[in-house]
């Protein structure tokens, strides 16, 4: 409760209240993402949380409408949301609230996960006249420690993916926890296609840059101790911690989804890259060489089929399973 002490100070908190700048700056204080539509949800007002989490600055998003070629809102199964199943358009039709966690398209072109909250705003007659969202970083904030062993050696400069050799002392140790505690881990193979396809056309550059893309949509949507690794130039492994089968599954599904929605802006084009993802269950006995070899096979069937989908094996003797085609 805030406690005044004379009338004159009741005025001019009264005129602060009133007054759009100091409204302004107390939302830009903010960490949430926040921004405003109109009917027509055309963006009318996009706070600093929003720029810093979607990437656009306020000038550049101001005035589109956002269900443009901007943000492309979609959910985990990688189907836009700026149609029938956008948040903003529900609550401007029936006046009621929305919450749901959604992928939005950061300005570098890789896939943010955000909760979103919805509400209406209503004019002095009580008219729906817009509506206001805010939404929050969804992905786990301790990922970001990985940050801190940037002195030691341990992360590739290029895509801020742990580098091989802190990844095979990762997968090591997983294997040492398997043994001692029992704890599972899954491990998935990440390779993006057609990359001689896009060396020949757009040249290295390019690759660099999906390479780019990909690790940061990768690694914004996993768990707070799985392991993000550059293997080589082209492909990623991740040490899936403490998961089940069908959690392996689902994330490699969730992941081959995210970076097809992902985008590229290349030479005048806009180019959506894809992935190869294959993924196995460690098991006991398993090596790091054989869990490698394992999940080989499995990849290898994965860009059999053309790529762009998930795979993964049922168990150390049985046959792949083609999650998503």
């Amino acid at each position: 409760m805030l406690l005044l002490g004379t009338e004159a100070d009741d005025l001019v908190v009264q005129r602060a209240l009133q007054d759009g700048s100091l409204h302004k700056a107390l939302l830009d204080q903010l960490e949430e993402g926040i921004y405003i539509v109109d009917r027509s949800r055309r963006i009318l007002y996009w706070n600093a949380g929003a720029e810093r989490i979607s990437g656009y600055a306020s000038h550049e998003i101001a005035k589109r409408f956002c269900h443009g070629d901007l943000l492309m809102h979609c959910d985990a199964e990688g189907k836009t949301m700026c149609g029938d199943g956008c948040p903003l358009t529900g609550v401007m039709q029936d006046g009621g609230t929305r919450a749901c966690t959604i992928f939005l398209r950061h300005r570098d072109g890789h896939r943010v996960p955000v909760h979103v909250r919805s509400r209406a705003i209503y004019d002095p007659s009580r008219e729906i006249i817009g509506a206001v969202e805010v939404f929050e970083q969804a992905c786990a904030q301790d990922r970001n420690g990985l940050r801190a062993l940037q002195p030691f050696g341990c992360i590739d400069e290029l895509t801020g993916a742990a580098n091989r050799r802190y990844g095979e002392m990762r997968l090591r140790q997983a294997f040492e926890a398997l043994k001692e505690f029992e704890i599972p881990f899954g491990w998935l193979r990440i390779g993006i296609d057609k990359t001689e396809e896009y060396d020949s056309r757009y040249g290295q550059g390019m690759v660099e840059a999906a390479l780019q893309i990909t690790a940061a949509t990768l690694n914004r949507n996993l768990g707070p101790l799985d392991v993000l690794t550059r293997w080589s130039r082209d492909e990623f492994r991740i040490e899936a911690n403490h998961c089940s089968r069908v959690e392996l599954a689902e994330t490699a599904e969730k992941l081959v989804r995210l970076t097809r929605m992902s985008a590229l802006d290349w030479s005048g084009d806009r180019l959506r890259m894809t992935v190869s993802v294959a993924a196995v269950m460690a098991e006991r006995g398993d090596t790091p060489e054989l869990l490698e070899a394992r999940v080989g096979e499995v990849f290898e069937s994965c860009r059999a089929g053309g790529g762009n989908r998930a795979a993964i094996a049922h168990s150390r003797y049985g046959r792949s399973l083609s999650c998503l085609p």
